[in-house]
């Protein structure tokens, strides 16, 4: 475990005089001095002298993780509550597991609030602010809605400029750097540079506790500095880290220090994906979808290019309008396939089909710069797929043998044999 030499000796790792003036260690300094075999402990003496060592308890931290919405979709895969923080004493309602919680802005303050997923559900009305709390679930809850990104703790919607929203993620200072870590080393460094994926940890842990000791108002952090992307962040090298060094922060004058080892021209680029890689995609197993039939890709393809000019409509899964997921389950479910309704979910069943060896009626995914799918669509031959992009926009087809969708590329999946 981390530092166990130094609290069998009840030490705390003090170091006499100022922190120094010279150059900062770099990440791959860090990664360097890891590989000449120094451990976490030695790795942040030298890097951040001056200053002491010291565990500390988990504490609550507030990132804003979105401004401005219109509106606001979450969900989660065990029950969740659903709480209105302005009455007084209210203890919340549980919300079942899957369904969208709808929120929107009702009147100059307060807020509506809807269950899409039970059949003619009227939209309560929340004083305000809104908060789903998914405890300790280890899925957390997923924010569809202006993001696709998914969040351990609770989501807290607050009223923003005009008649818009913001969203806050609360959760704990582990939980936190569990999503800011791989932004800050290279996850792969697990493999030779454990220590310095420790000593990152204890630093991200620092900086986190010196934001909210030292940020004051509605939110501690902003999800942009430093990059912070909630469970979908998260790498097995770099969690197992932050266990190792679970409450571990660097204390300068009796305040944790704003410490981060700095990225310098030339240092490997953290989260740049691999085309055709991504775990979800490439590396799920070869399954059999329910209902799937030889020859499927071919109507499916013909299906989708007849519904050409729908509207866009988040959640949707039916021809009044459809979102990129939504599309593809509509139109092979119209064939007899049973396939999952949401994309990170159809990315894992069938079988694995890469670029070169696409065929009409294949799923292709699209992953932003941490590897997270947040786009699908359905090929449909010669570079083209058929999908339903983006609110605003209808069902159409568009080019992936080039630009942004060709470079955002992560792998399709063959349904149909």
């Amino acid at each position: 475990m981390f530092l166990r030499p130094l609290i069998a000796a009840g030490l705390a790792l003090a170091m006499a005089g100022s922190v120094a003036t010279a150059a900062p260690m770099t990440r791959n300094d860090a990664l360097a001095q890891a590989k000449r075999g120094k451990t976490a402990q030695e790795i942040v003496r030298q890097a951040f002298p001056g200053s002491q060592l010291k565990q500390l308890p988990q504490q609550t931290v507030r990132i804003l993780v979105a401004d401005q919405a219109k509106q606001v979709v979450m969900q989660g895969k065990t029950v969740l509550r659903l709480v209105d923080e302005g009455r007084r004493g209210a203890t919340g309602r549980s919300v079942e597991v899957g369904h969208r919680i709808l929120v929107k802005r009702h009147g100059r303050t307060g807020f509506a609030v809807t269950d899409l997923d039970v059949p003619g559900s009227k939209s309560l009305k929340f004083i305000g602010p809104v908060r789903l709390d998914s405890g300790s679930a280890e899925t957390g809850i997923r924010m569809s809605d202006p993001l696709e990104l998914r969040y351990r703790g609770s989501l807290r919607v607050v009223p923003s400029s005009g008649r818009t929203m913001a969203v806050i993620n609360q959760t704990s200072t582990e939980n936190y750097i569990r999503g800011v870590l791989p932004g800050d080393m290279p996850p792969e460094w697990g493999d030779t540079g454990k220590e310095a994926l420790v000593a990152g940890a204890v630093a991200a842990r620092s900086r986190a506790l010196h934001m909210r000791s030292t940020v004051a108002g509605r939110f501690n952090a902003t999800a942009d500095d430093p990059l912070y992307l909630g469970i979908d962040g998260e790498r097995p090298q770099t969690n197992a880290a932050i266990d190792q060094s679970k409450g571990w922060t660097l204390m300068l004058a009796g305040r944790p220090l704003e410490a981060e080892f700095p990225v310098v021209p030339g240092d490997v680029v953290v989260f740049q994906p691999e085309a055709g890689t991504p775990s979800q995609v490439a590396f799920a197993k070869n399954t059999v979808v329910p209902g799937s039939k030889a020859g499927m890709g071919g109507q499916a393809v013909q299906m989708a290019m007849s519904y050409q000019g729908t509207p866009y409509r988040w959640g949707g899964s039916k021809p009044g309008g459809f979102d990129c997921s939504g599309l593809v389950y509509w139109v092979y479910g119209q064939l007899g396939m049973k396939l999952p309704r949401v994309a990170e979910d159809q990315a894992t069943v069938g079988a694995y089909v890469p670029f070169a060896q696409l065929r009409p009626g294949d799923a292709v995914f699209f992953a932003d710069s941490s590897g997270y799918i947040g786009h699908m669509g359905l090929y449909i031959g010669g570079g083209q797929m058929v999908h339903a992009p983006q609110t605003g926009d209808v069902v159409k087809v568009t080019d992936i043998s080039s630009g942004r969708y060709f470079e955002r590329f992560a792998g399709g999946r063959r349904y149909s044999p």
